[in-house]
Order: structure tokens, then sequence, then C-alpha cells
């Protein structure tokens, strides 16, 4: 009799369980239904296509980047400018005539038309078209210099896309794997529950985890299309394109020292050595400005029929102009001196901005490959040891469904926060190298980096071989 009763009550329970959940699947299914909808569309965009390497995408920004046009625009011109500066000015000619000698009338001796011919040619007092295409040369450098900014910005960009690209690609295979794992955890239990050997507290616990792991889904999709706008933007493309980006990054590996770093970045960091072209061209400004308190010189020549004797009628000469204006020529050289003062002033701001960047990257740098050895070597294998103990003593009646689920939610999060790190590391070191003006060769070491491939995948492994023996119970 009360066998009977005790089976009328697990029977209700089971109905209250299957009840709760189908509510809860219908509170749940329109959002859940929406989710895999914007998921099928975000992977169709991101799958198609031709797949790029972190390199290709550089490539590819800096081919269709219009600002990258436009800079070039400024190089051809300020080369342009260099000719110009080192020109002399034009020759001059100037031509006059007698006009009541027009046709022979009234000149002397019966002379046709008498007329004066003169042709001048200014001559800048020595040393003066030298600087002025000395300044124009570094001018034109320093916008070279701009340029070769301007693409190592873009370059950084589309490195910490890729990495983030590549972070939000891994995050979504380990969170599917999960859920699946949850979701042959959840009938394991529905399954031990309908035999009376588990609690309905268990059912309900996998299934709120498998929600929280299809949401966490939902929100990957979306950071990855609007990483895929953000790429979109950066190749002067539409927003909606397809991308393709493959999914490998490089190994991680240690950086020189921060002297070492700071060496480099200011011999070669192109945001410097263009002021520094621009200072140098303020200062061949200021040469300039001082000889302009010596008078340039003129040449000329010409012809007058108006003289009677033919001796005279060709002459040559020469002429100077006379700087009287002293107090312009003081106030050009003052401003000259003032544009170097300020290149000067905006040299040592860039520089500490430079090495202040530098220094902060690196920390970073380093911080991630903390990060990326603690996960690979301490953290993961051991959240995996614990979930595979916890599914160990779940299947040996031992333990409780909720330390499993807890142990499955570290290991996750452990498996996503190596991810993560990993992708820290490379826009770290994206940022490094804008700092230091350029790639930074890294020595590779394959010891270093161990393939934790068996001891991410351990847990799951065991853990799916204890569901298919409890299913052939």
């Amino acid at each position: 009799m009360f066998a009977q009763y005790w089976w009328c009550i697990a029977a209700l329970s089971r109905r209250f369980v299957v009840a709760v959940v189908a509510a809860f699947s219908l509170i749940f299914a329109p959002a859940l239904y929406a989710a895999e909808e914007y998921t099928h569309s975000v992977t169709l965009s991101s799958s198609s296509g031709s797949v790029m390497s972190a390199q290709a995408l550089v490539d590819e920004a800096l081919r269709a980047n219009p600002g990258i046009t436009a800079l070039e625009a400024a190089i051809r011109g300020a080369e342009a400018r260099i000719v110009q500066s080192t020109a002399l000015p034009d020759p001059q000619l100037f031509t006059a005539v007698a006009p009541d000698t027009i046709g022979g009338y009234n000149s002397p001796n019966g002379r046709g038309s008498n007329v004066r011919v003169e042709l001048t040619q200014t001559l800048p007092w020595p040393g003066k078209l030298r600087l002025r295409g000395d300044a124009a040369t570094k001018e034109a450098e320093a916008e070279h210099g701009n340029l070769a900014l301007r693409r190592l910005e873009l370059r950084t960009v589309a490195l910490s896309y890729y990495a983030q690209w590549n972070y939000i690609h891994q995050a979504i295979t380990i969170n599917e794997r999960n859920s699946t794992l949850v979701d042959e955890l959840r009938r394991v239990a529905e399954a031990r529950y309908a035999a009376g050997i588990t609690n309905q507290p268990d059912v309900l616990l996998a299934e709120v985890e498998l929600q929280h792991i299809r949401h966490r889904s939902v929100q990957l999709r979306r950071q990855m299309a609007t990483l895929r706008a953000q790429i979109n933007t950066l190749l002067n493309r539409s927003t909606t394109a397809d991308i393709a980006l493959s999914n490998a990054l490089p190994h991680p590996a240690a950086i020189p020292d921060f002297d070492t770093l700071r060496r480099i970045a200011l011999s070669q960091h192109p945001g410097l050595t263009a002021t520094e072209q621009r200072i140098a061209a303020s200062r061949d400004r200021e040469q300039l400005a001082d000889k302009d308190f010596y008078p340039d010189f003129k040449l000329f020549t010409g012809y007058n029929s108006l003289w009677d004797e033919t001796a005279k009628r060709w002459v040559v000469g020469i002429g100077i102009n006379l700087p009287l204006g002293r107090d312009k020529y003081r106030a050009a050289r003052d401003e000259s001196r003032a544009n170097t003062v300020g290149w000067q002033s905006e040299l040592d701001e860039l520089r500490s901005l430079v090495l202040g960047d530098l220094e902060e990257a690196r920390v970073l740098v380093n911080e991630s490959l903390h990060t990326i050895a603690l996960y690979e070597h301490d953290l993961l294998p051991r959240t995996a040891e614990s979930l595979s103990a916890a599914r160990a003593a779940y299947g040996a009646g031992g333990g409780r469904f909720s330390e499993l689920i807890s142990a499955e939610q570290v290991h996750l999060d452990a498996e996503l926060s190596l991810q993560r790190a990993r992708a820290d590391y490379q826009i770290a070191k994206a940022a490094l190298e804008n700092a230091l003006g350029g790639p930074l060769a890294l020595p590779k070491n394959s010891q270093q980096h161990a393939n934790m491939a068996t001891s991410q995948n351990s847990a799951t492994a065991n853990i799916k071989t204890y569901i298919t023996s409890e299913h052939a119970q």
C-alpha cells in the first residue's frame, strides 16, 4: 500500500517537473528562436568568401582606406614644392617704342621706329635657393612620416579586430561544446529523476544552466555582428558585407626589456621622425630669414635704338634690391624661431607620449603572457580535473548535481579566460608595435607554448563516457 502511495507521489512529481520545464520553454521559446535565427544569419555572413589571414586583413585595410590616398596625395604635393622652391624667378622682358618714330617719321637719319628692349633675371642671395629646397625636402620627408604613422595606426586597428574576431569565434565554439555537454547532463538528470535516483532540482538546475549558455551564445553572436560592421568599415565596405577571417593566432612570446624597446622606438617611430624633419625645416627657414637681410641681385641686358651711336645701343648691367625695412625681416626671423621652439616642444611631448604608451603596452603584454601561462599550465588543467572529479563523484552517487554544474561553469570560464588572454596578448602586442613604430620580430619558442587541447577536452570526453554508461543502464 505504501509502495503504491509512493509511486503516485513520484508520478505526480515527474508530471510537475515536466510541466515546469514545458512552461519554462514556452516562456523562453520566442527568445531562443530569435537567437537561433540571429545566430544563423551571422554565421552565414561570416563564413562566405575567401579566408583572410591577419596580414591579409592589414594589407586590405591599407589598400582600401581613403585616408591613405589623401596622405599619398599630400606627399606628391610636398615633393612638387621642392622643384618650385629651388627654381629661379622667371626672367622679365620689357619693350618700349617711341610713338613719333613709328614708320620712320621723325627718326634721325631716316632710321625706322625707335624701340627699347630689356631682359632681366633676378638671382637670390647665395644660399637662399638651397635653404628653400632643403626646407621643402624635409617637409616632404615629414609627409612620408605622416603616411607611415597612419599606416601603423591602421595596422594596429586591423590586428586588434583580428584578435577580437578570433576570440569570439573560439568563445562560440567553446560555448556550443558546453551547451551540448549540459544538454546531455540534463537528459541524464531527467532519466535519473524518473528512476527515483536523484531529485527534481537537478533537472531544473541543468535547464537553467543551459539557458545561461544559450544566452551567452546570443551575446557572442551580437558581438560578432558588431565586430563585422567595424571590420567592414575599416575596409571601406558595406557594414553587412560578408567577411571570413582565419582562426589562427600567432604563438605569444616574450618581449625585450624596456630599455631595448625605448631605443627602438626613439630611432624609428614615424611620428617622432616626422616632427624632427619639421624642426629641421624650421631651422632652415631661420637661416633663410637671416639671409633676407641681404639683397638679391638682378642681371639685365637691353637694346635701345634711340641712341644715335651704335656702340651705345646695347647695354648690360646688374642691380640689387634695398632691404631697408629691417623690422619686417626681424619679424620674419622671430616667427621662424618661434616655430622651431613650438615644434621642439611638440617633439618633447610626443616623445613622452610614445614612451608612456610603450610602457603601458609592455606591461599589458607581460600581464597577458602571465595570464596565458597561468591558465594553460595551472588553472585550466585543474578545472578539468575538478570537472572529472565531480563527474566521478556524481556517477558514484556521492556527489551533488549542483557541484557538477558548478565545476562545469568554472571550467567553461577558464576556457573562455584563456582565449580572452590570448586575444588580449595580440591586442597589446599590436599596441606595443604601434608605440614602437613598427613590427617587433620575436623569436619562436615552441617549448614555451605546449598544445593544451588534450587537457582542455579531457573533462568533456570523460563526462561523455559517463553519459553513455548511464544511458546504457
